[in-house]
């Protein structure tokens, strides 16, 4: 910075001083946006806007057992708290952002299972069959039940049994579990006379 102050009169213009001081890098920061919805098994997108440095804000999971994030896209691994982080490097005019977080939750995501048998199924008065499912993400028990029908058909444990000559719904419900919701699935299962039972 040059420094100048005119004369007058009774004095000559004053000798021009200059002054040299350093011009420092300036600070940046990152404001995260909304956080996602994401489940187990699901994804969602993280957004941020940073500083004037113009570089890109990245981001990173500092709790991958629950959740990753490749680019922007946030997984879902386990249900519970997702952090994640946002940073964004400086250059010669900015110094990097200082690195903040957002934390959200992981929520339990949905299974499908079936019923592994033939749909309408059918079995003799009297007979028994072993009910089985397949699919299904979670670790919850595999429980069935006779829906309608009832008079048609019981179920103990997976063990079901033609009790009547008729048409009965026999429905399986995969319990929930930490990261999974319940799933239920249902089969109508035909009894018949024992002689019109196809062989």
């Amino acid at each position: 910075i040059a420094a100048n102050q005119a004369g007058n009169s009774n004095y000559t213009a004053a000798t021009e001083v200059t002054q040299t001081f350093s011009i420092g890098q300036g600070s940046q920061s990152i404001a995260f946006g909304a956080a996602p919805t994401v489940v187990v098994d699901g994804t969602g997108t993280v957004s941020a806007t940073g500083g004037a440095s113009g570089n890109p804000v990245s981001f990173s999971s500092q709790s991958p057992a629950v959740c990753t994030v490749t680019g922007s896209t946030v997984s879902g691994v386990t249900a519970g708290s997702c952090v994640i982080a946002a940073n964004q490097a400086g250059n010669s005019n900015y110094t990097a952002a200082t690195e903040v977080t957002q934390t959200f939750s992981i929520g339990q995501g949905s299974q499908a299972i079936l019923i592994a048998s033939a749909t309408p199924a059918s079995i003799a008065f009297g007979q028994t069959s072993t009910l089985s499912t397949t699919g299904g993400s979670g670790f919850g028990s595999v429980t069935y039940a006779v829906t309608t029908g009832a008079s048609f058909c019981s179920v103990t444990g997976n063990t079901l049994t033609g009790t009547g000559v008729g048409t009965c719904t026999v429905t399986a419900t995969k319990a929930a579990d930490a990261n999974y919701t319940a799933a239920t699935a249902t089969v109508n299962v035909e009894v018949l006379a024992a002689a019109d039972l196809e062989i």
